[in-house]
């Protein structure tokens, strides 16, 4: 936030505009702003009658950017949205929206309010964890959204008449069989195919070019040996040390943390538990005599027909409230007598006893003096950061900031993308941290960024001192890339022709197996594939698309960048609608939907054509 400000202190243009403003609001008055001057003077949006404005179209748009903000790790700007389209995608709901609200309308449908209720009662986002509505839920969600109750209903009411139109439109359309079954043929179709791979390495290595090759390969390849945009970079460090002579742990801190924190440096104790559960008072009163006859568990076990459980090393905690006070005043190896709880009588067997221990301030003090040192870091780390951010706002620069403050600076000469000096090896001093390159690379040059965590270990703030474009590198440095890359590509057009001949032996009827022989080759039978089973079939989908526009035993010759296929197509298995009800009844419904799809788009199209539809950019422009 502070950025610009910072920026614009620095030039006296930057006041003299400022000026130039200022003394223009004079000249409009503040009437002309409030009349529109400033959102423009027309509407964005008409629909037949209905007008809608460049600030409404734009607070629809930024709550579109904010809904997707969570996509793009928050950073998502309202211009890059634009590029993706998204301000046109938000103009064409509106459009849409507002031509199916203008025929509802004049067709005389709304919706019930209690209708509406009850469907805003129901949705499951505004439901608490007792499964109830509840209005709090919803009031933050609008929040959120940067909307009112009262425009959300509105919104859930013209929801629902939509849902009214389009189910009147295209309710209950089920596409014919006539329509589906060659649909569904042409789908489920499945093919199987004899392949082998050519890879590269089946072939010898070329021979290194002559100079004269080298270089032609080399100036007509040269976007493959550019040298990476490398920044000059100015950091301000603010690190967890740089404040830790101002962090005064006293003892009695150290003991008030103990105190506060007891409970996790106890160790409750555990014991071994191996149980019997019987249903009735009959067979309790049976096994509590057993039990002072001096049976043991697997005896009472077998004399009700009943399993015994282990239950592992338990606490007390882990029990029911009565289970758990008669077997913890237990001793070790003992047998409890019938105890009741909801489940049924228990009795239980005391095996190994561990007992428990609570650990004493001696023993953690180190620990506890180690996080309030973290704690209270990050206190004094954020006041400095406050401190930083203001000294930069009024005009200092990174060096000032950092002499101020007994700040480290570090001095980064060149660094890429991938945070690599030019010599390909990790830039001495850059930090490690992933944010680190996302805002260097994310800053323009002359520019300072803003203050950014350095993944727990501190603060950065980053200027871009300059900024060296991709550039090619000499042929000198690259010389053995160039020659390793011709190399690769001639490898590769060998193997080329031998798969082609391959496949060319294949069309003349030879047998797959002795021509892969010949070549140490491996021919494999492919699991039968759809047209979009490339995948499942583990093939490449330029495999499966050839082999599917040929008949049985055509040859398709594919390359897959470091190999070629050679596939011979072996079997056609066609599908039986009527064998595979599911698929058919599957492929009726993908059509029905289509179908209902194209009847509301032509509807619209009729709507646009009678109502009138006219966009005007220049106010979303203005609005911008």
């Amino acid at each position: 936030m502070l950025d610009s400000f910072r920026q614009a202190s620095k030039t006296w243009v930057v006041k003299l505009l400022f000026a130039l403003l200022a003394l223009s609001f004079v000249a409009w008055g503040v009437g002309d702003v409030v009349r529109g001057g400033l959102f423009g003077r027309g509407p964005a949006i008409e629909v037949g009658s209905v007008q809608v404005t460049a600030a409404e179209v734009n607070a629809e748009f930024k709550r579109e950017v904010g809904r997707l903000q969570p996509l793009f790790g928050g950073k998502l700007t309202s211009e890059e949205a634009r590029r993706m389209g998204l301000l046109d995608r938000t103009v064409q709901t509106i459009v849409t929206r507002t031509l199916i609200d203008e025929a509802a309308r004049r067709l005389g449908l709304s919706g019930s309010a209690d209708a509406v209720v009850a469907q805003v009662a129901a949705d499951p986002n505004f439901h608490n964890e007792k499964g109830e509505f509840d209005r709090e839920l919803l009031r933050r969600a609008l929040m959120r959204a940067g909307l009112s109750e009262s425009d959300y209903m509105r919104m859930e009411t013209s929801n629902m008449v939509r849902a009214q139109m389009a189910e009147a439109l295209s309710g209950g359309l089920v596409a014919p069989a006539v329509l589906t079954e060659p649909l569904v043929r042409w789908r489920e179709e499945r093919r199987i195919a004899e392949l082998t791979q050519v890879k590269d390495e089946a072939v010898a290595l070329p021979p290194a070019p002559d100079s004269a090759t080298m270089e032609a390969y080399y100036r007509d390849n040269g976007a493959r040996f550019m040298a990476p945009e490398f920044r000059t970079l100015t950091v301000l460090l603010l690190r967890p040390a740089d404040v830790a002579a101002q962090v005064q742990i006293t003892a009695e801190k150290i003991a008030e943390a103990y105190q506060i924190r007891q409970d996790e440096f106890v160790t409750p104790e555990r014991r071994q538990v191996s149980q019997v559960v019987l249903a009735d008072d009959v067979s309790a009163a049976r096994a509590s005599d057993m039990v002072k006859a001096g049976k043991d568990l697997a005896a009472i076990a077998k004399e009700f027909g009943v399993s015994v459980v282990d239950l592992g090393m338990v606490e007390k905690a882990e029990l029911p409230d009565e289970l758990a006070e008669a077997l913890f005043a237990q001793r070790a190896g003992s047998l409890s007598p019938p105890v009741h709880t909801a489940l049924g009588w228990h009795i239980a067997r005391i095996g190994q006893v561990s007992p428990g221990q609570t650990r004493s301030l001696a023993d953690v003090r180190g620990l506890i003096e180690q996080d309030l040192r973290k704690e209270h870091a990050r206190d004094q780390l954020s006041q400095l950061a406050n401190q930083v951010e203001d000294s930069l706002g009024a005009g200092g620069t990174l060096e000032e900031a950092a002499g101020r403050f007994q700040l480290k600076v570090v001095r980064l000469p060149a660094i890429d993308a991938q945070g690599r000096a030019p010599n390909g090896k990790p830039a001495a001093d850059a930090p490690k941290a992933d944010s680190f390159l996302d805002v260097a690379f994310h800053t323009e040059q002359g520019a300072e960024s803003q203050l950014t965590d350095l993944d727990g270990d501190g603060m950065f703030l980053l200027r871009v001192d300059q900024i060296t474009p991709p550039q090619p590198r000499a042929l000198a440095d690259v010389r053995a890339e160039v020659i390793a890359g011709w190399q690769a590509e001639r490898r590769h057009e060998k193997a080329g022709e031998l798969a082609r001949s391959i496949a060319a032996r294949l069309g003349a009827g030879e047998p797959f197996a002795r021509i892969a022989q010949a070549h140490d080759l491996k021919v494999q039978t492919s699991p039968a594939f759809t047209r979009e089973g490339a995948e499942s079939a583990r093939m490449a989908p330029a495999v499966v698309s050839e082999l599917f526009q040929g008949k049985l035993g055509a040859v398709a010759v594919t390359d897959t960048k470091t190999a070629w296929t050679v596939a011979r197509l072996a079997q056609v298995v066609p599908f039986d609608p009527a064998r595979d009800a599911k698929a058919t009844e599957s492929a009726r419904r993908k059509v029905s939907a289509t179908v209902a799809a194209d009847l509301v788009d032509q509807y619209i199209a009729a709507l646009n054509a009678e109502l009138g539809v006219r966009v005007d950019r220049s106010q979303l422009a203005r609005e911008e």
